[in-house]
Protein backbone atom coordinates (compact mmCIF):
# COMPACT_ATOMS: atom_id res chain seq x y z
CA UNK A 1 0.00 0.00 0.00
CA UNK A 2 1.43 3.38 -0.90
CA UNK A 3 2.26 5.65 1.99
CA UNK A 4 4.19 8.81 2.54
CA UNK A 5 5.51 10.33 5.70
CA UNK A 6 7.07 13.60 6.69
CA UNK A 7 9.52 14.27 9.45
CA UNK A 8 8.06 15.94 12.53
CA UNK A 9 9.00 19.45 13.51
CA UNK A 10 9.01 20.14 17.24
CA UNK A 11 8.57 23.77 18.31
CA UNK A 12 8.49 25.00 21.88
CA UNK A 13 7.62 28.47 23.09
CA UNK A 14 8.02 29.37 26.73
CA UNK A 15 8.95 25.77 27.49
CA UNK A 16 5.67 24.41 26.11
CA UNK A 17 5.07 22.63 22.80
CA UNK A 18 3.19 24.54 20.13
CA UNK A 19 0.04 22.61 19.28
CA UNK A 20 -2.16 22.64 16.22
CA UNK A 21 -5.89 22.74 16.63
CA UNK A 22 -7.64 19.92 18.44
CA UNK A 23 -9.44 19.11 15.19
CA UNK A 24 -6.12 18.70 13.39
CA UNK A 25 -4.82 16.29 16.03
CA UNK A 26 -8.08 14.33 15.87
CA UNK A 27 -7.66 14.11 12.08
CA UNK A 28 -4.15 12.69 12.59
CA UNK A 29 -5.43 10.11 15.08
CA UNK A 30 -8.11 9.06 12.61
CA UNK A 31 -5.35 8.68 10.00
CA UNK A 32 -3.47 6.32 12.30
CA UNK A 33 -6.62 4.22 12.68
CA UNK A 34 -7.21 4.20 8.92
CA UNK A 35 -3.61 3.21 8.23
CA UNK A 36 -3.77 0.37 10.77
CA UNK A 37 -7.02 -0.89 9.26
CA UNK A 38 -5.44 -1.02 5.81
CA UNK A 39 -2.08 -2.51 6.77
CA UNK A 40 -2.82 -4.84 9.70
CA UNK A 41 -3.72 -7.80 7.49
CA UNK A 42 -0.39 -7.55 5.64
CA UNK A 43 1.83 -7.58 8.74
CA UNK A 44 3.73 -10.83 9.31
CA UNK A 45 2.95 -12.68 12.53
CA UNK A 46 6.54 -12.30 13.74
CA UNK A 47 6.28 -8.50 13.34
CA UNK A 48 2.76 -8.06 14.74
CA UNK A 49 3.77 -7.34 18.35
CA UNK A 50 6.16 -4.58 17.26
CA UNK A 51 3.57 -3.15 14.86
CA UNK A 52 0.89 -3.12 17.56
CA UNK A 53 3.28 -1.37 19.94
CA UNK A 54 4.21 1.24 17.33
CA UNK A 55 0.59 2.01 16.50
CA UNK A 56 -0.33 2.10 20.20
CA UNK A 57 2.46 4.63 20.71
CA UNK A 58 1.15 6.75 17.83
CA UNK A 59 -2.40 6.60 19.21
CA UNK A 60 -1.32 7.61 22.71
CA UNK A 61 0.82 10.43 21.33
CA UNK A 62 -2.07 11.91 19.34
CA UNK A 63 -4.46 11.41 22.27
CA UNK A 64 -2.03 13.34 24.48
CA UNK A 65 -1.73 16.11 21.89
CA UNK A 66 -5.54 16.27 21.67
CA UNK A 67 -5.75 16.67 25.45
CA UNK A 68 -3.14 19.47 25.32
CA UNK A 69 -4.79 21.29 22.41
CA UNK A 70 -7.10 24.24 22.68
CA UNK A 71 -9.83 25.31 20.34
CA UNK A 72 -11.72 23.44 17.69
Amino acid sequence: LPSCHTNPVWVTVGGKPVRASKRSAEWCLKGVETCWGQKEKFIDADEMADAKAAYAHARSTYQRIISESEGP
